[in-house]
């Protein structure tokens, strides 16, 4: 009983570890761009909608019942009710406006702002320009209305909104005035490095799962592998990065060459989306007090 015991907690905590190194360096580049309230509703819809899916597809023309779906997502039926209700799941979640708006503290500061009468300008372009606090309409009234989490305050959140140029302090007035609108805190070349190399992630993670759910059938596994080293000084480390980029490079070319001639001409809808990735890494250890 004991080395059974040992042997399931070892395995939970290899999936433990698998699961915490993704999400530790996915919530880095999330920091700053979308709030911790915001990736757990996104996290719990998308874990119910595929564990719907999931049983749909072990048990096809069946429905699923809030039980069975419990059974395999340990939550209670009304919660599952409630998180089935939030997003329509025939509607990908970057298309619905309703929660989108939510993505960040700044962004619902700025929806508000912009979107709601009461702030309107006379141009009807731009809102009006806040005093950062005072009887009427200000920053600060602003901030308590948008926000509703504790502890969130105006100064860090107008600090916030000057680092990404979104607003001035008018230097005649001392008022605060919005100069961009975009709901967008990075650029359009982070926002294409985002896309490109989330689809990299969503790719692999594609494979990793496929290559388990074959792990009996080795003929049926999608190739899988990597090279790296752990023993890479700080004085070779340049050197080394223009090495694999001119390799990659290289490969990259050999790449399109071997992919050109399965490539259809035409669009259909049945056409499946398939290739290769290649992409450069490093880190350093992750350092932990002790």
């Amino acid at each position: 009983m004991t080395t059974s015991k040992a042997g399931g907690l070892r395995d939970v905590a290899l999936l433990t570890r698998a699961v915490e190194n993704v999400f530790r360096k996915l919530i880095r580049m999330l920091i700053g761009r979308m709030s911790l309230k915001k990736l757990q509703e996104m996290v719990q819809i998308i874990f119910v909608e595929e564990a719907e899916a999931k049983l749909k597809q072990d048990q096809p023309g069946k429905a699923v019942s809030l039980t069975k779906l419990g059974s395999i997502t340990d939550l209670d039926t009304r919660t599952l009710t409630k998180i089935r209700s939030t997003h329509d799941s025939r509607k990908p979640m970057y298309m619905d406006a309703a929660f989108l708006k939510g993505f960040t503290p700044g962004f619902k500061i700025l929806d508000v702002w912009i979107n709601d009468p009461r702030y309107a300008g006379k141009d009807g372009e731009k809102p009006v320009a806040l005093d950062f606090s005072g009887p009427g309409l200000s920053f600060e009234g602003l901030v308590e209305e948008a926000v509703s989490a504790r502890g969130v305050t105006a100064k860090p959140m107008l600090d916030r909104l000057l680092e990404n140029n979104f607003v001035k302090i008018c230097a005649d007035t001392g008022k605060i005035q919005l100069i961009r609108n975009q709901y967008i805190f990075q650029s359009n070349d982070e926002l294409d490095m985002v896309d490109i190399g989330f689809a990299a992630i969503g790719n692999l993670a594609s494979t990793v799962a496929h290559n388990i759910d074959n792990a009996d059938k080795p003929d049926s596994r999608f190739y899988q592998t990597g090279c790296w080293t752990y023993h890479l000084s700080e004085e070779n480390k340049e050197a080394f990065q223009q090495a694999m980029l001119e390799f990659l490079h290289e490969v990259d070319k050999k790449a399109k060459q071997a992919i050109s001639p399965f490539e259809e001409r035409t669009t259909e809808p049945d056409q499946l989306h398939a290739g290769i990735s290649m992409f450069y890494f490093e880190e350093k250890p992750l350092l932990r007090s002790d």
